[in-house]
């Protein structure tokens, strides 16, 4: 949780029997208390799960995801991510967030990764910001996760290189702010 102070407020809720019980048992497996896990779930619901839908976020058995996927070439993937990427990302950070910048960007990708299961590393140095994803979906997912934010970032002004393996993408960015990184 946030090393930062918050303002709290003290407020009682009727749960269920039932629902109280899991969320216990799930802050027990966490090791965490009950109050953080809840604050972690409605923060976690007001942040994404409320407007993801309908800033176009679908949720989708990631076995058929990684099949479908296999039968597009490399070349479609990159022509049909340069064709949607820039009004994509763009449609889904103003409806989530209200404005589209790399701040909101990166934030994008983070809540996305998280709410996947996909790993997600961040390295800082000075004025550059490495990334290390690993989605564990295959080689053409890393293919279309380049072409996506290689055009996000570009039509955001960063400038970006890109390495990638069958499961991992790793993202540069140069010249950039000191945002302040997903865990603080």
């Amino acid at each position: 949780m946030d090393s930062i102070r918050r303002n709290t407020e003290t407020i009682t809720f009727r749960l269920d029997n039932d629902t109280l019980e899991k969320i216990r048992n799930v802050a027990k497996s966490e090791n965490t208390s009950l109050n953080a896990l809840v604050n972690r779930i409605l923060e976690s619901y007001i942040e994404w799960d409320l407007d993801a839908p309908n800033a176009g976020w679908a949720l989708m058995p990631k076995l058929f995801l990684i099949e479908l996927i296999k039968e597009v070439d490399n070349d479609k993937i990159s022509k049909i991510m340069s064709k949607l990427s820039k009004t994509m990302s763009k449609e889904m950070d103003l409806y989530m967030k209200g404005k589209h910048n790399l701040d909101t960007w990166l934030s994008m990708i983070r809540g996305r990764c998280e709410r996947s299961g996909f790993n997600l590393k961040e390295f800082r140095q000075d004025d550059k910001i490495e990334l290390v994803m690993q989605h564990d979906m295959g080689e053409k997912w890393s293919v279309y996760f380049k072409a996506f934010y290689e055009n996000v970032f570009y039509d955001l002004g960063v400038k970006t290189s890109f390495e990638y393996t069958e499961n991992t993408l790793v993202i540069k960015l140069e010249d950039v702010s000191r945002s302040p990184p997903w865990n603080e």
